[in-house]
């Protein structure tokens, strides 16, 4: 009898639970989620949210956990999500499991979504290709409007975001965009070309997902038309799917410049994450033994002069803090298209004017300390360690902008190896100028 009455409460809870789940936006499922402790009580939460939700929730997870999830589903489990889900996100998920079961999900799809779905899983995911969706609203640019509200009352429903209406040639070559708003204030026997707009932005289907952010955050736009070589429409890209590219970029840029692959997550295994990072340490070690090399030529006048092995430290760390900030600002200007190779003089000659101001401060403040802090060695230890400060600072500013400027030049993304640089090229000059001039004047 007690067992009965347990088996009982489980399945009251569960239909509650079940209760509550359908309630809930996918994002805060998503957070239920990563709020597990194992990956079972994941697949055990997961089996209750239903498939209209299931998939959408997946696609707010992290990219480790989404795949580790999905990888426990088999591909009649994954096929009922993918119906579920407008050909961009449903092609998102395919592109997250085992190209296999990728073929057998598609397999099992019905004629129309495989359609929309398999053109999209031939281009590259970082592309504008990748971030479409084959579900838009297109009409021929010689139906009258009252044609069009026809259509669009019929078969408008169906699609999400619906912003913006295409139109087409004979060629189903994109001709024009007409806003919805637009339409409705229009007289019934109008032709749709005279009010679509001709010069409306559009994007090759290749075009790389930063410059397709680029294209939004310039004209504002909450859709953008996908056109192959031949300027036929193939699909759109939404605004909400910038955002989640937005976000994207941005993570990669700050995680390049702290030296860390775009695909360092926290729920990847210890190993593969060591060996990312690894790579990157061993790089800056090799960097590290550069500037160990400078200091070495200088083992004599260490011995000899022990100060200049305490203020050391403060001249590469004022270097470099200062070229991180200047490095910060070029490529994140970059990677808005605020900055380029062609006009980029403005932004380098700021950069030197800063970096000139702020060295002749602290080149005098540092100075008085080391006059007071080792008395011993007079003015001249102070002459030598503020002109050591002025000179990296400058070095600094003018590596900050330069390097980044150059790995762009060079079709090399500006925050992958810009850091690593940055930090030997200050290390390098600060030991260089100090101990020099230690070495000139001190001895």
């Amino acid at each position: 009898m007690p067992e009965d009455n347990k088996h009982v409460d489980i399945e009251t809870s569960t239909l509650g639970l079940q209760k509550r789940i359908a309630t809930m936006h996918a994002s805060e499922l998503a957070e239920e989620l990563l709020a597990c402790r194992t990956d079972q009580e994941r697949l055990q939460l997961m089996q209750l949210i239903p498939d209209d939700l299931l998939g959408d929730t997946l696609l707010e997870l992290p990219e480790g956990i989404q795949e580790d999830l999905l990888a426990q589903l088999n591909a009649s489990d994954i096929e009922d999500v993918v119906e579920h889900l407008d050909s961009d996100d449903a092609t998102d998920i395919l592109q997250a499991v085992k190209p296999e079961v990728a073929n057998e999900v598609i397999k099992g799809l019905d004629p129309e979504d495989r359609r929309g779905i398999e053109p999209l899983l031939a281009h590259d995911e970082q592309s504008a290709g990748g971030l479409m969706q084959a579900e838009l609203f297109k009409v021929r640019d010689d139906w009258k409007v009252e044609k069009v509200l026809n259509v669009l009352r019929r078969w408008g429903k169906d699609i999400e975001n619906l912003n913006y209406i295409y139109t087409v040639n004979q060629h189903d070559r994109l001709t024009g965009v007409i806003q919805l708003h637009s339409l409705l204030f229009c007289e019934p026997d109008e032709e749709v070309w005279r009010i679509s707009d001709a010069d409306f932005p559009r994007v090759l289907v290749d075009e790389d997902q930063e410059e397709v952010a680029r294209i939004f955050n310039k004209y504002d736009i909450l859709a953008l038309p996908v056109v192959d070589k031949q300027g036929v429409l193939v699909g759109r890209i939404t605004a909400d799917d910038i955002i989640d590219v937005v976000q994207d970029e941005a993570t990669e840029d700050m995680y390049h410049l702290a030296g860390l692959s775009n695909q360092d997550d926290l729920a990847e295994p210890v190993g593969i994450t060591a060996w990312r990072r690894g790579v990157w340490l061993m790089f800056n070690l090799a960097t590290a033994i550069i500037a160990s090399i400078v200091i070495s030529q200088f083992e004599a006048t260490l011995q000899q002069i022990v100060a200049l092995a305490v203020l050391m430290p403060i001249v590469a760390s004022m270097g470099g803090i200062a070229g991180t900030q200047t490095l910060t600002v070029m490529v994140r200007g970059i990677a808005l298209g605020r900055i380029t190779f062609n006009n980029a003089k403005r932004a380098l000659l700021k950069e030197v004017g800063v970096s000139i101001v702020t060295g002749l401060c602290f080149a005098f403040f540092v100075g008085l300390v080391a006059k007071f802090w080792f008395p011993e060695y007079g003015l001249a230890l102070s002459f030598v360690i503020a002109a050591a400060i002025m000179v990296n600072l400058i070095a600094a500013g003018l590596a900050g902008a330069l390097i980044p400027l150059t790995l762009q030049r060079l079709h090399i993304d500006p925050a992958l190896a810009s850091g690593t640089i940055l930090t030997t090229v200050t290390d390098v000059v600060g030991f260089l100028a100090f101990l020099g001039l230690g070495t000139i004047y001190l001895l």
